[in-house]
């Protein structure tokens, strides 16, 4: 009996030194993410002939369009991509731009699938294009993500993205000329009271270049400096690298991924991962860049697919993120 009992207490002790160590042990939290650049997911006033994008989407599942890519957004916890475009069922009329050049991309409701079914959970949607068709067009857009349960980051509303009680800030917005960046240090810093990591998705800049705007560089700086931990900008439609500046990370362009806006884009991207590790000491990322093709074969077939680490192309796209080489190509 007294054996009995004296095993009874070394348990009880066992167990409270166990919860003491327990206890000791810092409690780490972590999320993955994934973002791609600008998809649109329509055409030129909706044109759905052979060879379009609307055409392909006429004629394949919607999981063909990101069928290369989804094994890797599953691995992740969110997938953000760049909603680039109206997508609706409404006899909605192009909104008057002034300008004959101009462009207005629109694809029916159901393009919105083309997220849902390969595992892209949150889209931005504040860009150049999102105004194409009007107010209605923008309502009817985010009504058709959410019916598919895809999380839209509106035009600057902050949307908080949230994985065991580790909270991460995302604001989509527009940065478009030096100092424009000031107009959204308010949703900056209340972002920063309610999570605890702050991305900024922005749209802006010069078209079809590699080379970043002056301009580009000191307003994402200037975010950072502010709080931003993260920038990642869209827009030029071209790659553009990766910078590390006073303890946060800028990624100025991600280029095309899904993009039906021509047939013959500018064919590299990429994919911009990063693992969020959170501890009682603070948060550290650790990134990487998956180099991809925009499309496969000599036009456009709408189907991003990543780039074998043995094709040339693959070794120079990581070298041009970080900075060691001038072109991704």
């Amino acid at each position: 009996m007294a054996l009995f009992k004296l095993i009874i207490a070394l348990t009880a002790a066992l167990n409270i030194y166990a919860g003491t160590f327990k206890s000791l042990i810092p409690e780490v939290r972590e999320m993955k993410l994934s973002f791609v650049g600008d998809c649109t997911l329509g055409t030129q006033l909706g044109a759905s002939g052979p060879g379009t994008f609307n055409g392909y989407a006429q004629n394949n599942p919607p999981e063909y369009f990101l069928e290369k890519v989804a094994p890797i957004f599953e691995r992740d916890d969110f997938t953000v991509a760049n909603c680039e475009g109206v997508l609706s069922d409404s006899p909605l009329s192009p909104a008057d731009k002034g300008s004959d050049t101009a462009f207005w991309f629109i694809g029916p409701a159901s393009n919105a699938k083309i997220f849902s079914s390969s595992s892209v959970e949150v889209a931005g949607f504040s860009n150049n294009h999102m105004g194409d068709y009007g107010y209605e067009g923008i309502r009817d857009t985010v009504r058709s993500l959410e019916a598919e349960g895809v999380t839209v980051a509106e035009h600057l509303k902050p949307c908080y993205l949230e994985k065991d009680g580790f909270t991460v800030g995302l604001l989509a917005c527009r940065i478009r000329w030096a100092g424009h960046e000031k107009s959204i240090y308010k949703l900056l810093d209340e972002m920063k009271e309610n999570s605890d990591f702050q991305i900024i998705y922005t749209h802006g800049g010069a078209e079809g270049t590699h080379n970043v705007d002056e301009w580009r560089v000191t307003s994402f700086r200037n975010l950072i400096d502010r709080g931003a931990d993260l920038v990642i900008g869209s827009h030029p439609h071209m790659l553009q690298p990766v910078e590390r500046y006073n303890g946060g990370t800028i990624v100025y362009s991600l280029g095309n991924f899904c993009f039906g806006g021509n047939s013959h884009p500018e064919n590299a991207t990429a994919i911009y991962q990063c693992q969020l590790i959170k501890t009682p000491w603070g948060i550290t990322l650790k990134d990487s860049v998956i180099p991809c093709y925009v499309y496969t074969g000599r036009s456009n077939n709408y189907q991003p697919c990543p780039i074998e680490p043995e094709d040339p192309r693959y070794q120079k796209i990581i070298d041009y993120m970080n900075g060691k080489a001038d072109r991704p190509t």
